[in-house]
């Protein structure tokens, strides 16, 4: 079955809103739901695990765009590579220059010019090179969300090479594979909460010792999230083109969303390193699977065209969500705008009127011309053409 007849994932463009709402809750939110049931106020508190959930979907996306029923790429490496760059780093670039001014003056408030430059030159070089991720203590230096952005491009540096072992892998064995991935995923959550390796006390989002850093942010430590994202594309790229997509997926979407939203809700009766790192990728598995094959309810939902526009730019909303929370601290005591409800509607306004202009102004037109300034470095990989082929939006 060919793309097109398999019909496009709006609706997994929906949920990419959804998510990035859901770490911007939990960024700003909190003060929302100080007085709401306990379970309300345990979801909102998970918000960080929606990264898990870009994670996994970001390998189905890239399955479904590159992959075909053998598991190879249908373009060369290079061609990939440049489609990547083209599609994260002008954001990537522009919100780098937006967090500046708070970066800069924080960092001299707390170590005085000498110290500050060396200390900026270094966070700020690694982050333009999104290396940050591998380095625990810079990982939310300059503009936090970021360090997501550097684990994605170590993904994306290594979904070529994924993508030559996987034709080795039997399909029948691919659920195998999947469930041997996850179990993967936590070993390292596991093995912290049994070493405890930053001392004793308790194990949430507040812990910042170096282990704990490096286990949140690590790409080597997430990567079993992407991978098993990109098993699950591959086996949906099977079932399109053996044409047996169809239906069946109301169940499965429902399943995993109410299984993200319960574990979210349970708050600390799930340890927080397990919560943060792979225990959840099942469960958006189930979601993004079940709204690849149409997902029924939950499928017409996320895919209403306001839902799909606001995912094309929830990219730029999650980066964007720190520099435009700074110019609501701005902005909020000229407007005479002080309560939580208030300022954190203030806020919201602002990063998603933003995050659309970006993506209409910013992030769409770039992507094109990036894409063509890096062309001759592709070429120098084949002289012909990539095909045409529709993408996932989003992707």
């Amino acid at each position: 079955m060919s793309r097109s007849r398999a019909g496009s994932l709006d609706a997994l463009t929906g949920l990419r809103f959804l998510a990035a709402l859901h770490v911007v809750l939990f960024h700003f939110g909190k003060a929302l739901v100080v007085d709401a049931p306990e379970g309300v106020r345990n979801w909102v508190g998970a918000g960080y695990s929606a990264v898990g959930v870009f994670f996994v979907l970001s390998g189905f996306v890239l399955a479904w765009n590159y992959l075909d029923g053998d598991g190879r790429m249908e373009t060369g490496p290079r061609a990939f590579w440049a489609a990547r760059v083209a599609r994260v780093y002008p954001v990537y670039a522009l919100t780098f220059l937006l967090s500046a001014p708070s970066t800069m003056s924080m960092s001299v408030s707390a170590n005085g010019w000498k110290v500050a430059a060396v200390k900026l030159a270094i966070g700020g070089l690694g982050a333009l090179a999104l290396l940050q991720a591998w380095v625990p203590r810079l990982a939310l230096y300059w503009n936090p969300p970021g360090w997501s952005v550097s684990v994605e491009a170590f993904f994306y540096a290594f979904f070529p090479r994924l993508a030559r072992w996987l034709p080795r892998l039997r399909p029948s064995l691919l659920p195998v594979a999947m469930g041997a991935v996850w179990v993967l995923g936590l070993v390292p959550p596991l093995l912290y909460l049994w070493l405890l390796p930053d001392g004793a006390g308790p194990v949430d989002a507040s812990t910042s010792g170096n282990w704990m850093l490096a286990l949140k942010f690590n790409p080597l430590a997430r990567l079993p999230e992407f991978v098993f994202g990109v098993l699950l594309g591959w086996y949906f790229v099977r079932e399109r083109d053996a044409g047996t997509v169809k239906g069946g997926g109301a169940v499965l979407a429902a399943v995993g969303a109410a299984l993200l939203v319960a574990a979210g809700a349970a708050g600390a009766r799930i340890p927080y390193p397990l919560m943060h790192n792979a225990l959840l990728a099942p469960a958006s598995g189930l979601l993004v699977y079940g709204l690849a094959r149409g997902g029924g309810p939950l499928g017409w939902l996320f895919s209403r065209p306001l839902l799909v526009h606001l995912g094309g730019a929830s990219y730029a909303l999650y980066l964007l969500q720190y520099p435009v929370s700074e110019a609501a601290k701005v902005l909020g005591p000229w407007l005479e705008v002080s309560a939580p409800v208030p300022t954190f509607c203030l806020l919201m306004g602002l990063a998603i009127s933003a995050s659309v202009v970006v993506h209409r102004y910013v992030e769409t037109p770039l992507r094109s011309r990036v894409r063509k300034a890096l062309q001759p470095w592709v070429d120098e990989e084949s002289s012909a053409p990539a095909p045409a082929r529709p993408v996932v939006p989003g992707a």
